[in-house]
């Protein structure tokens, strides 16, 4: 009887291993390498014994297609997909300079500087930067940095402070 039964399982395991074979060369055939990935990930995803994956599910729709509308559509709203990355999505008409004209400076608590515009916007050095040259006749200008922070600087000069708008 354990005979009968270990030849019946060395039958299914041999079976298998040979369904598996087959989907794995399907898989390698493949050019794209984004269909073949999915195709490879299908197969691991799925439990041992079952293997019948490839051929089945290649035609119709490719790997990748499939793949991209799977995640596409897992209920999420727009503001979840869009969650974290506000600040690399430029919108449209988004600047990433503007030259501004100051209309006061004062220097806070730590040394830290206050600049207020002369289109009424409040802006706040965030940075422990030192020295920073102010000249009347000059050109200032605030740009947008990495990770949605902001430098105020000085045309033809090299020095600027990270700032942060007040108001």
């Amino acid at each position: 009887m354990y005979k009968t039964l270990l030849g019946a399982t060395l039958l299914l395991v041999a079976g298998s291993v040979n369904a598996q074979q087959k989907a794995l060369e399907h898989c390698a055939g493949i050019e794209d390498s984004l269909e073949r990935l999915v195709c490879y990930d299908n197969i691991a995803e799925q439990p041992q014994g079952e293997s019948k994956q490839a051929e089945g599910k290649a035609r119709g729709k490719t790997q990748a297609e499939k793949q991209k509308s799977k995640a596409g559509h897992r209920g999420k709203s727009s503001l979840e997909r869009t969650f974290g990355m506000e600040h690399k999505e430029k919108e449209e008409g988004q600047l990433d300079r503007i030259e501004v004209e100051v209309a006061s400076t004062e220097q806070g608590p730590y040394d830290k500087w206050r600049i207020e515009l002369s289109n009424g916007q409040m802006w706040k050095q965030t940075d422990s930067g030192g020295y920073f040259p102010w000249n009347d006749d000059d050109t200032y200008y605030i740009e947008r940095g990495a990770l949605n922070s902001f430098f105020f600087g000085r045309e033809g000069s090299n020095r600027r402070m990270r700032v942060q708008r007040v108001k």
